[in-house]
C-alpha cells in the first residue's frame, strides 16, 4: 500500500481485518442464537401455552436472549467492521445501552429463577411464587434493566480518534471523554450488581444441589429395613396420586439441574469480559500495547458474553423431553404443509 495515499478508509480496513476472527464468531452466535431462541418462543407460543410452574420463566428468558443476541452481536459486528468509521452517536448510545440492559435483565432473571428453584427444592412447604408474584418480579427486573440502560445515553458516543503517525482522524464508538470518572463509577456499579447476582445464584444452587443429592438416599435402604409391600393401583386408588407427586418431584429436580447448568454457563461467559474491563480500567492505553495475536485473544474474550444469549435453547433441548417432542412436532407440521 502506498503510504502517501493512506487514509481513514485504509486505517479502518486494516483494523477490521484484525478483528476478522471475532467477526466470524459473532456471526455464528447471531445465526444460532437468533434461530434457537426463535424456535423456543415459537414452540411455547404454539405448542406449550401454559403457566406450568417449572417452565414459566423459559419463554421470558428466551425473549430476553433473542433480543440480547441480536443487539449485542450487532454492536460487536459494527464495531469490528467500522472501528474508525463509526456511523453515528445515536447508534452507539442505543446499542451500548440496550445491550447493557439486556445483560442485566438476563442475569437478574436467572437470579429470580434460582430463588424459585431454592423455594421448590429446599423449602417445598414454605412460601412459593404464585402467578401474580412471578409477573411482579419480572416487571421489577425489566424496570431495573431500564434504569441501567439510561446512563449509557450520556456515557457513550461517536468519539474522535487520531492515527498515532499519520495525520488522519477517525471516529469510533466509545466512552465520552468528559464523563470518564462517572463512566468508571457506572461500570463498577454494573459489575458489582452482576457479581452479587452471581454469588447469590451460586449459594442458592449450592443448597439446591446439596438437597437433591441428599434426598437420593432413602433412610429405609440405609438402615437395611425391608421395603413394605406396595399395592397395585387397583388395590389402592391413592397410589396414582403418590406416583404423580413422585413424578412432579423428579420433574422439579430435572428443571433445577437444567437451570443450574444455564446459570453456570452464564457465569462462565461473563468472567472473561470482566477481566478485560478490569485491565482496561487499570491501563487506559491497554489496547495500544497489544500484539496482533494478543488483540485477537482479548477481542474474543470481550465478546464471549454473547454466548450467554445463544446457548440456552440447546440446554432446554437437552434436559426437557417434552420441549424436544414439541419442536419435532412443529417442524413436522411445517414440512407437511409444504
Amino acid at each position: 500500500m502506498n503510504n502517501a495515499t493512506f487514509d481513514v478508509e485504509d486505517w479502518n480496513n486494516e483494523y477490521a481485518r484484525r478483528y476478522i476472527v471475532s467477526t466470524i464468531l459473532q456471526s455464528f452466535f447471531l445465526i444460532f442464537g437468533f434461530s434457537g431462541n426463535l424456535i423456543v418462543l415459537a414452540t411455547y407460543i404454539t405448542k406449550m401455552k401454559s403457566t406450568h410452574d417449572d417452565r414459566y420463566f423459559i419463554p421470558i428468558l428466551a425473549g430476553v436472549d433473542l433480543s440480547g443476541c441480536v443487539v449485542s452481536t450487532t454492536l460487536i459486528l459494527l464495531s469490528n467492521n467500522q472501528p474508525y468509521k463509526y456511523p453515528s452517536s445515536l447508534i452507539c448510545k442505543s446499542l451500548n445501552g440496550v445491550t447493557c440492559g439486556l445483560i442485566v435483565a438476563s442475569i437478574f432473571l436467572l437470579l429470580v429463577i434460582s430463588v424459585q428453584r431454592y423455594q421448590k427444592i429446599c423449602r417445598p412447604f414454605g412460601f412459593q411464587m404464585n402467578l401474580k408474584c412471578k409477573r411482579t418480579v419480572v416487571t421489577m427486573v425489566l424496570i431495573i434493566a431500564t434504569v441501567f440502560v439510561l446512563p449509557s445515553f450520556f456515557l457513550y458516543e461517536k468519539v474522535q480518534v487520531f492515527h498515532p503517525v499519520k495525520n488522519i482522524t477517525g471516529h469510533r464508538c466509545g466512552p465520552v471523554p468528559s464523563t470518564k470518572t462517572v463512566g468508571e463509577i457506572y461500570r463498577s456499579m454494573l459489575m458489582a450488581a452482576e457479581l452479587i447476582s452471581v454469588i447469590s445464584m451460586s449459594v442458592l444452587y449450592g443448597f439446591v444441589g446439596y438437597t437433591i443429592l441428599t434426598r437420593r438416599k432413602p433412610a429405609g435402604n440405609v438402615l437395611g429395613v425391608a421395603k413394605p409391600h406396595h399395592k397395585t393401583i387397583d388395590e389402592n386408588p391413592q397410589e396414582s396420586g403418590i406416583t404423580s407427586r413422585k413424578g412432579n418431584m423428579r420433574s422439579g429436580k430435572q428443571y433445577s439441574l437444567m437451570f443450574m447448568s444455564i446459570s453456570l454457563i452464564s457465569i462462565l461467559c461473563f468472567f472473561p469480559p470482566w477481566i478485560c474491563i478490569i485491565l482496561e480500567t487499570k491501563d487506559k492505553a491497554f489496547w495500544d500495547h497489544l500484539t496482533h495475536e494478543e488483540t485477537q485473544v482479548f477481542i474474543l474474550m470481550r465478546g464471549v458474553f454473547v454466548l450467554n444469549f445463544v446457548i440456552n435453547p440447546f440446554i432446554y433441548g437437552f434436559f426437557d423431553s417434552k420441549f424436544r417432542e414439541n419442536v419435532k412436532s412443529m417442524f413436522k407440521m411445517l414440512t407437511e404443509k409444504k
